[in-house]
């Protein structure tokens, strides 16, 4: 939505500015400010690049934590299964069904967190009730051994492992670029391709080319600014694929 209105935006800034610098150059001699008007050009660059990195940066580095997040809650998960094989069957199989429907819980409802919702926060959210189950159900005294005590202290520390790294997910997952950095790059995009037909293009077709090839990255550029906005899909995207592999593990 955001990539087909800049380019409607862009089309008509275009036609409109390309009209109006064919009636001036008509009226008047070719501009004899050229260096004034190729420092604005690379003022005007030079902001448009710092915040288009900036904003890459941020969407980036976001899809990367909930990959890393979602590792983690996997290896958590499996290393809870292997503990849980280390206790008497009555105390482990209740961990290992967690297990298994943490991941799929985590699947089907917060994979990608549904609109409307709060992502998957609420306490009441299937996930977070799994993890409260499998919590309480090693709380309570164990009678297997000596070493009961100490499996049973790693399988919570596991699972607050998970707990952890779903909390810091679940928090990633609703942060993005604030609109205000959204508006200003989109601004500037518009501001970069119109701004050397508004100063005076130079009437040759290295010069056209050149402003078609800026125009075409311009856009492109703001495209996958937009498909970076979710770590859930587009071309860069945090995948499901270790909890699937736990499912599997535990199928």
């Amino acid at each position: 939505m955001g990539l087909a209105i800049l380019i409607a935006l862009v089309v008509l800034a275009v036609a409109v500015l390309v009209m109006l610098d064919r009636r001036r150059k008509e009226m008047r001699a070719e501009r004899e400010d050229a260096s004034a008007v190729e420092y604005i050009n690379m003022f005007i660059g030079t902001l448009y690049m710092v915040l288009l990195s900036l904003i890459v940066v941020l969407l980036w580095q976001n899809v990367s934590d909930v990959s890393g997040d979602v590792r983690t809650e996997a290896s958590g998960l499996q290393a809870l299964a292997q503990t849980a094989q280390r206790l008497p069957a009555s105390e482990g199989e209740p961990l290992l069904k967690a297990a298994h429907e943490y991941a799929a819980a985590v699947l089907n409802s917060e994979w990608p967190p549904k609109p409307g919702t709060d992502n998957g926060a609420d306490e009441k959210a299937p996930a977070a009730r799994i993890l409260a189950e499998a919590r309480a159900a090693v709380t309570h005294p164990v009678a297997s051994g000596a070493t009961a005590g100490t499996v049973e202290d790693q399988a919570i520390a596991e699972i607050n492992t998970v707990a952890d790294a779903r909390d810091d997910r679940l928090a990633k997952s609703g942060s993005g670029v604030p609109d205000v950095l959204l508006i200003a790059l989109a601004v500037l995009s518009l501001i970069t391709i119109a701004t050397p037909l508004a100063l005076g293009l130079r009437a040759d077709a290295l010069a056209f080319a050149g402003f078609v090839v800026t125009t075409a990255l311009v856009c492109l550029a703001f495209w996958f600014v937009v498909e970076l906005q979710s770590p859930f899909h587009g071309l860069i995207h945090a995948s499901p694929q270790p909890l699937r592999d736990v499912l599997a593990a535990n199928a």
